[in-house]
């Protein structure tokens, strides 16, 4: 059946804003914390806003919220998330559309167009829901977008949500009737086929291929190619045509194609965007190549259908805030056109020039122009603007933000220039089992300034365990008790996660003991014959989540282990348990038979040593592509002792696209680059200095100190003030005084998050110590306003860290978990009194205002009451000072003999020098090791031998870069190593 034409008339138009309005009257009661106190007369919602202001590139009045029928307030379930999931020039206006967490069935997001002059429209015919999918159809002349068909006068269709009832995350060209048919692709994994005449839909598969978040699509050459970035399991795998369950940790997500007539699986790896030169087009009817772009643990992945062959290459990681198992934080990486002839990849935190003839004999022009904070979902030229769509404010397991927004930056591409460092880091291997003399995949050397090889061989990492998975093959162990790591293991799928876990059988031969991990989360208990161990293990790439051990003895025959019904949030049940099976002869000497049972599945431990260990010297061959045609020549030959490590900065002058690596034989080796720039974001600059001219420096005695906070009950910014006075700063950007909430005031308690000793800012972090340089020493104590806050969520899921005179950007790995500050780095250094920081309308929001700072544009100031705010744009922190700090992990401090200091972090710096010295009236060796990805891959820098009364100073070279460094002592002393970052 055809659908009809949903058409914006006059009367429409009247009766939307006839609701709108009459919604602005009302008032509502506080929802900023439980039970809050009703609002003031002040706090009534307001719609009608200015739209004059354009801050860092941001128009506030454009902000985009997720609920819109409750007069501003965010009281509904479900709409914690409205990131930009899309925009598209169209019709002579940039339409865009948000999206919830997780609403396949519709939700309050919507439709949104935004005229030349800047004027924003909501269209009544939105339906909401989960969308990012775009495609212009260039035969039927329509913009397709989420469920929504727009002609080219602007005229908006619908298909109803409820008969396509999906996460739309791509739209492509249809492989057999391109003219009159597409295809959308569910976040879920679902196909369905749509007519764009008469809006008729088809389900064509439920899930064909594995993985757990969709994300790109793009059809050419005669294929459909989809892609996937999680393997958090939402449902089952039942409905698959091709593949399965991972079998190892790597495989993750999938890329995948379809010709037709039959699936085929090219990756199991993290995808995100498939597309080709035709972009936004969906396609080819043609053979244009098809680029899609991924990642693993070791580096980004670009994979390029050229010819109906695939090829790949790698390319380093600017940012770890992407990385996550499940791919929730990834959203939506693009490469897109962003004018006639300038395509633009952006992908882990790191905007790349892209060449619209990238293919596999034509492989130049890939270049890095800089690395960014914010969170950009999709992005496209409009009127000779770049526009980056973001996914900003979330509250997913973030209290400190009361509503979900996000806005648009307009700007120039040349803007980009000035955010961050371009700087990124990957390798073609992470102690990866290497065959000889085979080379591995390309990895990117070109446009960066720095580039240092860190090379390795055999197993470097502090992993405990190697392929043992929580669940059947999701979920690494990473760290198991001695004991159990010989032991036969049986587990189960992990299944839907919003469900109990289920049980398992399975049978032995001998009697047994089973050592059971339960997952603590949520308290499980079970039947008293299971008797709690003192032994535990953790799991988790983060290593941030830990299992107690019970143990219970079986005779031969069939066990049956229980189900785990635990809920450790609210719809979200803990892992099934994991069996560790020994036979019970009292040594655990003799065989077990372990047999599964149904789903249970059996792993049995390694017993023999890899075949890739090494005994002898490696020969890392390098090669490169100086053009990016495939022509490879021999540039350098490195020999690495078995088990040792090697590092090589490449010449200044170092010419090539491409660089690959080999080794002489089988091996264990480790293949990593830290490729950085030689210039900063230089806070010293006139202008850089006038942006932040009205922020408090930590000296001054009356810097206007708040707390700020996204409002829940409205679209206002609450802020307390550090005389305790209250306000609602409204979106006309007036602070207007509000009544104080005892339970909000509760909620944003600032407590340090930090300590600080003679050496080093000290955080702990799973356990153990980490440590940061130190700033100015005003910040070893609260200011006079108290404690500035530390670490806050400021970008959708993604946090930032202000600690000691620096911002740090520190990525999430789950929400609601600690972030991982082991992945941290560094974003700027400053000597400002900034007390709190949040966004709000789609921009960052600083306290810490000098007491007789003016409205300036970024400072808006109340003289009558006293109060300020600063504004910007999140990727202008990038110009408040090049990183630097001094400190260490030892000073005068007495340390043991090959005892390894903290660690200290090392990334993001760029001059650096260290200085070592000791009390001891002997000789002293102190050994230098640096971590090399933040994850545990430590190696020897450098031995330095101290004679006594003397400061040995080692300057390292122009372009070294490593994660964190630590460093160990030959006998007991009193020692000191200080690091300058200048």
């Amino acid at each position: 059946m055809a659908f009809p034409v949903i058409r914006r008339s006059a009367i429409t138009e009247l009766l939307f804003t006839v609701v709108i309005a009459l919604a602005s009257v009302k008032t509502v009661r506080s929802q900023d914390a439980p039970q809050s106190l009703p609002l003031s007369d002040s706090a009534i919602f307001h719609p009608s806003v200015r739209s004059d202001l354009v801050i860092s590139g941001v128009r506030p009045h454009l902000t985009t919220y997720g609920i819109y029928s409750q007069q501003g307030a965010h009281l509904k379930a479900g709409h914690n998330e409205c990131g930009i999931g899309a925009v598209v020039p169209w019709a002579d206006r940039l339409w865009m559309v948000n999206y919830a967490p997780h609403q396949p069935r519709g939700s309050e997001h919507k439709l949104y167009s935004v005229d030349r002059d800047f004027k924003l429209t909501i269209y009544p015919e939105s339906v909401g829901g989960t969308p990012a999918g775009r495609m212009i159809h260039r035969e039927s002349k329509q913009l397709l977008i989420a469920h929504y068909l727009i002609d080219a006068s602007g005229q908006v269709r619908v298909i109803p949500i409820e008969k396509m009832p999906i996460r739309v995350t791509a739209i492509t060209r249809h492989l057999v009737d391109p003219a009159n048919k597409v295809y959308y692709i569910d976040m879920e994994g679902s196909i369905w086929e749509a007519n764009v005449h008469t809006l008729e839909v088809t389900r064509l598969f439920k899930k064909p291929v594995p993985g757990w978040h969709g994300k790109g699509a793009y059809v050419s050459q005669g294929r459909l190619v989809v892609s996937n970035n999680g393997e958090h399991a939402a449902g089952t795998y039942d409905d698959l045509l091709v593949g399965g369950h991972p079998t190892n940790d790597e495989e993750r997500g999938v890329l995948a194609e379809f010709d037709g007539k039959d699936w085929r699986i090219i990756e199991r790896r993290q995808y995100t965007d498939v597309t080709g030169p035709a972009g936004i087009a969906g396609g080819s009817d043609g053979d244009d190549p098809i680029w899609a772009i991924g990642w693993d643990r070791r580096s980004l992945r670009l994979k390029v259908l050229d010819g109906g062959t695939w090829s790949t290459f790698l390319l380093p990681k600017a940012s770890f805030c992407n990385d996550a198992r499940h791919g929730w934080y990834t959203e939506w990486p693009r490469i897109r056109h962003i004018t006639e002839n300038r395509l633009m990849m952006d992908m882990h935190g790191m905007f790349f020039d892209f060449p619209k003839s990238f293919g596999a004999k034509d492989s130049s022009g890939i270049r890095p122009i800089a690395s960014h904070l914010r969170y950009v979902p999709d992005f496209c030229d409009w009127n000779g603007n770049l526009v980056l769509a973001t996914d900003e404010t979330s509250i997913q397991e973030n209290p400190l933000a009361g509503q979900p927004q996000s806005n648009l930056w307009i700007g120039d591409y040349e803007d980009l220039k000035s955010w961050g460092p371009a700087s990124a880091y990957g390798g073609p291997w992470i102690e990866d089992e290497v065959k000889a003399n085979s080379p591995s995949d390309p990895f990117l050397v070109a446009g960066f300034d720095q580039r240092l090889i860190h090379l390795a061989t055999g197993r470097i990492s502090q992993a405990a365990t190697e392929d043992a998975f929580r669940a059947t093959g999701t979920q690494k162990i990473t760290s198991l008790p001695a004991v159990l790591k010989s032991l036969p293991r049986v587990s189960i799928d992990r299944g839907d996660w919003q469900q109990p876990a289920a049980g398992f059988e399975f049978d032995v031969d001998v009697p047994v003991k089973v050592f059971l991990a339960v997952d603590r989360r949520g308290d499980p208990q079970l039947a008293d014959e299971w008797k709690l161990t003192d032994l535990s293990l953790t799991w988790h790439w983060s290593g941030d989540h830990h299992d107690a051990i019970y143990v219970c003895e079986f005779p031969a025959g069939r066990i049956r282990i229980p189900g785990n019904s635990t809920e450790h949030k609210p719809g979200s049940f803990g892992m099934p348990h994991l069996a560790f099976v020994q036979s019970n002869d009292g040594r655990g000497d003799v065989p077990v038979q372990v047999k599964a049972v149904g789903k249970a599945t059996v792993t049995m431990p390694e017993t023999a040593p890899k075949s890739g260990v090494s005994n002898g010297p490696v020969v890392f061959t390098l090669e490169i592509d100086r053009q990016g045609d495939g022509n490879w020549t021999t540039w350098k030959q490195i020999t690495v002792p078995a088990k040792g490590y090697i590092s090589n900065l490449l010449p200044t002058d170092f010419d090539a696209v491409w660089l690959r690596f080999s080794t002489n034989r089988d091996c264990i080796a480790t293949a990593y680059l830290h490729q950085t720039a030689s210039h900063f974001a230089d806070g010293t600059k006139s202008e850089n200095q006038q942006l932040f001219a009205g922020l408090a420096e930590v000296g001054d005695t009356t810097a206007l100190g708040a707390r700020v906070y996204a409002a829940k009950r409205n679209r206002n910014l609450r802020v307390v003030t550090s005389d305790d006075r209250w306000f609602d700063f409204n979106r006309d950007f007036e602070f207007k005084a509000d009544e104080a909430d005892p339970k909000l005031d509760k909620l944003l308690q600032v407590e340090p998050e930090f300590t600080v000793d003679e050496a080093s800012v000290i955080l702990r972090h799973h356990g153990v110590n980490l440590r940061l340089p130190k700033g100015d020493a005003a910040y070893d104590r609260p200011f006079a306003a108290g404690w500035p806050r530390a670490t806050r969520e400021v970008e959708s899921e993604r946090h930032l860290a202000n600690i000691h005179g620096t911002f740090y950007e520190v990525p999430l790995v789950t929400n609601g978990a600690p972030p991982a500050f082991n992945l941290m780095r560094p974003v700027a250094s400053h000597r400002k009194q900034i007390t709190d920081y949040c966004s709000w309308n789609g921009l960052l929001v600083l306290s810490g205002v000098r007491s007789d700072a003016a409205s300036d544009g970024h400072v808006f100031a109340d003289a009558n009451q006293k109060t300020a705010l600063w504004f910007g744009g999140i990727d202008d922190l990038w110009k408040l000072g090049k990183p630097i700090g001094h400190g260490g992990p030892w000073r005068n401090t007495s340390v043991k003999a090959e005892a390894p200091s903290d660690p200290y972090l090392m990334t993001g710096y760029d001059r650096k020098t260290v200085e070592l010295s000791h009390q001891s009236a002997e000789p002293v060796s102190i050994d230098l090791q640096i971590d090399l990805n933040g994850t545990g891959l430590w190696v020897d820098y450098q031995t330095l031998d101290v004679p006594p009364g003397k400061t040995i100073t080692h300057h390292f070279p122009t372009g070294f870069s490593a994660s964190w460094i630590r460093a160990k002592t030959d006998r007991d002393a009193t020692a000191t190593v200080w690091l300058s970052y200048e």
